[in-house]
């Protein structure tokens, strides 16, 4: 059965869509070619939560007063809640809870995350970034763009001091509904997803999106990682926990049905990324060359740097596998079938 998309028409720049009565869906503009973020807002008894919250733009901060002032009358902002620590969720955190004195929930290891990466950047790269780029065969001349591609200080408002910690299984009341929090590793450490049984809603954040695959990448900060493993985990875990039949809010693109359907089609695409990746392995190459073998269009710098990070991952899993080995030769990972 192919997915379902209910609310075919997303809400207008600076609106919101209703989707129930409880629950409202607006978007945050990116500038990026993914050029939104869905947010959410769900009614808390006289007020309104968040969930996610954007990046830390000009153009996201102004979108959210805009919204308020149209959707709200007069209502209340009464607690934030962050899927995950990239940027694009977690950028207007600080903003909205510090300019109204309100909590922001978050998983424990997304807001350790976000803290982490807030912090005062670095005069220079750290060296295990200048060692990933070489055991990954990036080229010398792409580290500057990346490096300036991935400044976190920019891209998030000053994180809050403190926060509430949301758990696996935890039981959240918000407005008259309960939401189960759910996390998953994979795309991120501990990412959190939120389902209510009675609404039949999942908010998936990242997790599951209806027509793309979140990047799942070994990057410099965990580079002996193997997220593959984490985010394939997930994918069983979300479907034994929540029914096929929940419309599914997603942190991209629109509302969907059919989520058993979806995630069984993401571990097929990954188990076919694995198998042609194995396959390119017939003879030593590096990330670098595989990742050019294994996505034939053109790709920019940061693209680039993306999906060797992708690639990598794969990579990882075949390793754990015995599928494939490697070897380190001269400061680069050479990788060949076993």
């Amino acid at each position: 059965m192919a997915l379902f998309f209910p609310h075919p028409e997303a809400p207008a720049a600076k609106q919101a869509l209703q989707l129930h009565p409880d629950i409202k869906w607006l978007r945050s503009p990116l500038p990026y070619s993914l050029d939104h973020i869905n947010c959410y807002l769900l009614r808390d008894g006289d007020g309104w939560c968040i969930v996610d919250t954007g990046m830390n733009n000009d153009a996201a901060r102004q979108n959210w007063l805009d919204v308020i002032e149209a959707e709200l009358e007069g209502a209340p902002i009464t607690r934030v809640f962050v899927t995950h620590h990239h940027p694009d969720h977690v950028g207007l955190a600080g903003w909205l809870c510090d300019s109204r004195r309100i909590r922001l929930f978050m998983t424990q290891t997304e807001y350790l995350y976000a803290a982490a990466f807030g912090g005062a950047p670095r005069s220079q790269p750290f060296w295990e970034a200048s060692a990933y780029f070489d055991e990954n065969g990036i080229a010398d001349s792409d580290r500057k763009i990346i490096l300036g591609n991935t400044d976190y200080t920019h891209l998030v408002s000053e994180l809050p001091g403190s926060f509430h910690q949301l758990l696996d299984k935890e039981t959240i009341k918000i407005g008259s509904h309960h939401w189960e929090a759910i996390t998953t590793g994979g795309h991120a450490p501990e990412h959190l997803c939120l389902y209510c049984a009675d609404l039949d809603i999942l908010i998936s954040g990242d997790q599951v999106l209806p027509g793309i695959t979140s990047n799942v990448s070994v990057t410099p900060i965990q580079p002996t990682a193997n997220p593959l493993q984490h985010w394939l985990d997930a994918h069983a875990e979300v479907e034994a926990r929540v029914p096929d039949s929940v419309l599914v809010l997603p942190a991209h693109q629109l509302p969907f049905t059919g989520l058993h359907e979806r995630l069984n089609a993401v571990v097929e695409h990954h188990h076919e990324r694995l198998d042609a990746l194995q396959a390119l392995c017939d003879q030593p190459r590096t990330a670098q060359q595989l990742t050019t073998r294994l996505f034939k269009r053109e790709l920019d710098t940061f693209q680039n740097f993306m999906a060797v990070g992708e690639c990598v991952a794969h990579l990882h899993y075949l390793l754990h596998q015995k599928r494939i080995n490697r070897v380190l030769t001269d400061g680069v990972y050479w990788y060949r079938q076993c």
